[in-house]
């Protein structure tokens, strides 16, 4: 009988230690996501991959720019936000083509394809080690959620033990605008 008492007990505290180990161990997708490095907007943040800096922060109801030699006019029901950047990678030639905000309800707004074509995109660049770039990255969204955002790049959707940069976008210094014109030297 004190054999099998023993017994039920080992069971039961095996049980208890393998509940308690499956309850604090981090998820497959935790422990593989990406390599998150935040900063505030207008200082350089840098990921042992490549470094991003946000400049300026500009809303706008219309984005105009020429695309492949003809004007084009883009209207939204929500808001443009157009943010600034200067990006740098360190060892290797990369895109960046994964870029998004998070809104003030911590939904993610992906870039704008019905921007594809316009100037300075980022999505259209390919970085080299050691030569800096200035782009644009251009998001469609509801104009309630521009209240604390927060811009998230990395070089692919999704990035798996990849770098992601999250900058803090300053909500004092975004400019608002009716029409954004966005020329081949930018804004």
């Amino acid at each position: 009988m004190m054999r099998l008492l023993t017994s039920l007990l080992l069971v039961v505290a095996a049980f208890a230690v393998l509940a308690f180990l499956h309850s604090t161990t981090p998820s497959y997708a935790v422990l593989t996501g990406p390599l998150e490095t935040f900063g505030p907007q207008r200082q350089t943040v840098e990921s042992d991959i490549f470094s991003l800096k946000a400049n300026k922060v500009l809303r706008a109801k219309t984005l105009a720019f020429k695309r492949y030699g003809s004007p084009v006019s883009l209207d939204t029901q929500g808001i443009f936000v157009i943010v600034t950047a200067d990006a740098e990678t360190k060892h290797e030639t990369m895109p960046l083509r994964a870029a998004a905000i998070e809104g003030a309800s911590g939904r993610l707004y992906r870039q704008s394809h019905r921007a594809d074509g316009a100037p300075q995109l980022f999505s259209d660049k390919t970085l080299q080690p050691g030569l800096p770039a200035s782009g644009l990255f251009i998001f469609e969204m509801p104009e309630e959620e521009t209240a604390g955002m927060t811009l998230i790049v990395s070089r692919q959707p999704g990035p798996q033990l990849d770098a992601e940069i999250h900058i803090r976008l300053d909500q004092n210094g975004i400019e608002t605008r009716k029409i954004a014109e966005i020329g081949e030297n930018g804004l």
